[in-house]
């Protein structure tokens, strides 16, 4: 059995009640599992704050879980069966509408920063393969042992524009050659990984919805 943190990044200590219903739900897999969401200026800050109440408080893992992400009642027990430094579960981008399903999971060793296609990822599922290792991915599942905190220098997350090349207006999914146009805190958090030894890996089973917010014009 372990000790395991999860806690939510949010900017006033409010959660959407969807996120709420599924940690209630959550398998804990006889796991010792406390929750608490962890409030912030900023999703970096916040971040910090949740690894540094892991390390303070002696718990072997933090799962974090972003407060508009509804989790699958087995993400947990899924992800700790992997028994890896990190993995993440996976969800849909914010823009992802009709035809586009473009999951937040960036692939390993493709031509610049390409999304997987849920398609793609429910086919690696039901294959059979559910460990697979990614370059990076949206941090909003995503299960983290605390030893690698102790590995990495402080600040662990911070938030650095990786642009090289201006986002195309007319597509959102424009990305030429290598570049990147996100500074998010959970991608570069991924990119540090390597410099102490721990392998970015995502779990094709833990299929989180993801809360969006529109606004709808009567006809």
């Amino acid at each position: 059995m372990a000790r395991v943190l999860i806690e939510v990044p949010t900017y006033d200590g409010r959660i959407s009640p969807v996120t709420s219903e599924s940690l209630w739900r959550l398998d804990r897999a006889g796991h010792d599992v406390d929750y608490h969401p962890r409030p912030g200026y900023g999703c970096a800050m916040a971040r910090n704050r949740m690894a540094a109440d892991a390390l303070d408080a002696g718990y072997d893992w933090l799962l974090m879980v972003d407060n508009d992400i509804d989790l699958p009642p087995d993400a947990l027990a899924n992800l700790m069966e992997q028994d890896a430094d990190f993995v993440m579960g996976w969800y849909l981008n914010r823009y992802a509408r009709g035809g586009r399903r473009k999951a937040c999971l960036f692939k390993l060793g493709g031509i610049g920063w390409q999304m997987y296609e849920a398609e793609e990822l429910q086919a690696l599922r039901d294959a059979g393969t559910h460990l697979i290792e990614v370059a990076a991915g949206g941090m909003g599942c995503a299960l983290v042992r605390t030893d690698v905190f102790r590995r990495m220098g402080f600040p662990w997350f911070e938030w650095k524009d990786q642009s090289r090349f201006p986002r195309l207006a007319n597509d959102v999914y424009s990305l030429p050659g290598d570049a990147f146009n996100s500074g998010g805190e959970d991608v570069n958090f991924c990119l540090r990984l390597a410099t102490v030894g721990v392998t970015c890996y995502a779990d094709t089973r833990v299929a989180c919805g993801h809360e969006f917010r529109e606004v709808v014009w009567p006809s």
